[in-house]
């Protein structure tokens, strides 16, 4: 693992019109995340696509998913201020919630009250 002072944060903003705009969203991780192992940079597109579907799934857009790069060490994905129409049910989000507890070292979906937040952070040093 890098020394902390070797760490270099990069954040950045990728707006998400609905689902189909998905594909800006992985483009960007891959530039981003270019000089990552290649099983690391997967683990994140993945978490990363998940989040992402999940809000253009059960919010209403424009939304923003905000990414936070630690070289060789993490990538955070969050998206918030969700606003949610109708709340899915345990059933519409348990393949998605089993993705995040593989891949993900930490995540939270919460999702109440027509308002939204969804977060997942990967390791990326192994």
């Amino acid at each position: 693992m890098p020394d902390s002072a070797q760490i270099c944060d990069r954040t950045s903003g990728v707006p998400l019109l609905g689902a189909p705009h998905l594909a800006g969203l992985r483009r960007h991780l891959r530039e981003l995340l270019g000089g990552e192992d290649e099983e690391a940079v997967a683990r994140a597109l993945v978490v990363a696509d998940t989040l992402a579907s999940l809000a253009c799934r059960h919010a209403h857009p424009p939304f923003t998913v905000r990414l936070r790069y630690a070289e060789g060490v993490s990538l955070r994905a969050e998206i918030r201020e969700l606003r949610c129409g109708t709340l899915p049910g345990h059933a519409a989000l348990r393949l998605p919630l089993h993705i995040l507890d593989c891949l993900a070292r930490t995540w939270c979906v919460d999702l109440q009250d027509h308002h939204g937040v969804l977060v997942a952070e990967v390791d990326l040093a192994g």
